[in-house]
């Protein structure tokens, strides 16, 4: 019964016998009666050696491109996957458990509630509005920092959070604060989350409030007083009509629920270590 190994050319058929090499060891051929390729072998070619019983060559055949590439192929992903595997159990034996020892130390329940934190800020809606035929339409926190930092719709896309944005990834890497400083205060760094919240709902309802107000002055500003007073009616109608349209979101529900719950685990654990 014959058997088929993988093997390389060290030298050709061209002056004499050739020299293949297969499993550490070098076998002579000869081109007659052995070589079944359609090309003439060549050095460093790969080919498929068939030994009979004896363990003598019987014939050789190179190899397409196509299988080398293929062979190579399942060789690296082999090598991916052997490596995936050593860093799993690397992690498994010596990652894993430091993560465990900081979580433990951080607490689940705080890091839960800075999950949530991302989750209410960065993929869930905070603010929806019904636009009528156009549909509706929301937009989550971070979002929104876009908007602020713009003044301009068009940031809802894209464009930049700016001071905000900035303020928005320091917040959540006050949360941490604890860790890295053992001052009693550091724990307040828990509260930035709530505090960065906070801090926006003024802002948005000061600029809200002066381009309303900015609207009032520029419906007021033409035609008489009967005409200016009913322009200035027709604005706040405008105004109560947009508020009505406007509704909160689950992201802010939950985002504000989390940070109530970091800034309480702050400010107990602040007074406690004072």
């Amino acid at each position: 019964m014959s058997t088929t190994k993988r093997g390389r050319i060290l030298r050709d058929t061209s002056a004499g016998e050739g020299l293949v090499f297969v499993d550490g060891n070098q076998h002579a051929f000869r081109l007659e009666g052995m070589w079944k390729s359609e090309f003439a072998p060549k050095a460093n070619m790969a080919v498929d050696v068939e030994f009979d019983d004896a363990g003598r060559i019987v014939a050789l055949r190179s190899v397409g491109a196509s299988g080398v590439a293929g062979e190579q192929a399942a060789q690296a992903l082999g090598a991916a996957q052997e490596s995936a595997k050593k860093f799993a159990a690397e992690f498994q034996a010596k990652g894993l458990p430091v993560l465990q020892q900081y979580a433990q130390r951080i607490g689940y329940p705080v890091l839960g509630a800075l999950f949530a934190v991302i989750l209410g800020w960065f993929f869930l809606p905070a603010v929806s509005a019904e636009l009528g035929m156009m549909g509706k339409n929301s937009v989550t926190f971070y979002q929104g920092l876009k908007f602020l930092n713009s003044g301009g719709v068009a940031a809802m896309g894209g464009g930049s959070a700016g001071l905000y944005g900035l303020l928005c990834f320091a917040s959540l890497l006050a949360v941490f604060l604890p860790q890295v400083w053992s001052h009693s205060r550091a724990r307040l760094g828990m509260v930035a989350p709530l505090a960065l919240m906070l801090l926006v709902l003024v802002i948005s309802y000061w600029k809200m409030n002066q381009q309303f107000n900015a609207g009032l002055e520029t419906a007021g500003a033409f035609g008489g007083e009967e005409y200016q007073q009913m322009a200035r009616d027709m604005a706040k109608q405008a105004a109560a009509e947009m508020r009505k349209a406007i509704s909160i979101g689950f992201g802010t529900y939950l985002a504000v629920a989390a940070s109530l719950y970091l800034a309480w685990q702050g400010i107990r654990g602040g007074a406690r270590s004072a």
